[in-house]
């Protein structure tokens, strides 16, 4: 029985950014990139690129502002 190759495409990833000061605070977004997983692409430049065009375009927006309690 012979393997079958999947063709190459995109998938959609998800990725979680961090705070680096302060873990817990994160957000998370879905990005399409190419499929299988190729060692020589970036992915997570990827993932950043696709965040700022998602701010950018305004798909991403602020809810609240509110001041942190010392």
């Amino acid at each position: 029985m012979q393997d079958q190759v999947k063709p190459k495409g995109t998938r959609y990833f998800r990725a979680t950014f961090i705070s680096a000061v302060t873990p817990d605070m994160q957000i998370t977004i879905e990005f399409e990139a190419p499929f299988p997983v190729d060692p020589s692409i970036d992915y997570s430049e990827l993932a950043l690129r696709s965040f700022l065009e998602e701010v950018a375009q305004e798909h991403v927006k602020i809810r609240d502002i509110e001041p942190i309690e010392s």
